[in-house]
């Protein structure tokens, strides 16, 4: 499904590049669930963001579906990341204007969704996440977890092929933590793939590989 040949994403200096991935050998078959563990600064970000066509400034062969992601035209890469990528952010990222019933419908709204099934998806979302009470706040007027819930319910209205998850638990509370990978693991069962970047190891428990990350580097991989 994925498979990324000697990524490389660098910094030049005036001297020397800095090297922020180095080498990035990746394959990631469909219905897999990678967990990308790391020190901070070993690159588990950066490599999301080139997986999950945020960042295309980098060098090497990233292969989708056997389509060769840098010769593909940007209205070709934009319809990709809308329709196969679903992404849960570290920071969050929820628009601020936006409610949280309407944040969660944005990637409804770029699939054409029908407005019936659109709300159908959402009430089901803020049932799920215990947020039925919230639906018409802001962002501003939620918790840090609260953000985080409203950021994973977005990322999974869509049901898109590949969930990209950076620190999917990283602002809550353990019981909440555990919830959210129970919803990963059943999200997974139903045959979406997921790649999360993680310091939990408990978290890496719920998937099938674990890919070590050192210094931009892949250190090793493991089966789990």
């Amino acid at each position: 499904m994925i498979q990324l040949s000697n990524i490389d994403k660098f910094i030049e200096g005036r001297f020397q590049r800095s090297f922020i991935l180095k080498g990035i050998n990746l394959t990631i078959s469909s219905g897999d669930f990678v967990t990308l563990m790391g020190p901070s600064g070993a690159g588990k970000s950066s490599l999301l963001n080139i997986i999950g066509l945020l960042d295309e400034d980098f060098e090497g062969e990233y292969l989708f579906e056997n389509q060769l992601i840098q010769t593909m035209k940007s209205k070709q890469k934009s319809a990709l990341h809308k329709s196969e990528f679903g992404h849960i952010f570290q920071a969050y990222h929820l628009i601020d204007e936006l409610t949280v019933f309407e944040n969660i419908e944005t990637p409804l709204l770029y699939r054409n969704v029908g407005t019936a099934e659109r709300k159908s998806i959402i009430a089901e979302l803020l049932d799920r996440f215990q947020m039925v009470a919230k639906k018409d706040l802001f962002p501003e007027q939620l918790s840090g977890g609260q953000q985080q819930m409203v950021g994973i319910a977005r990322a999974i209205a869509g049901k898109p092929r590949v969930l990209l998850a950076d620190e999917p638990t990283g602002n809550l509370h353990s019981t909440q933590a555990k919830e959210i990978m129970e919803v990963f693991r059943e999200l997974n069962n139903e045959g979406t793939t997921i790649i999360q970047a993680t310091h939990a190891r408990e978290n890496a428990d719920y998937g099938n590989r674990l890919v070590e990350m050192v210094d931009g580097r892949i250190e090793k991989q493991l089966a789990l």
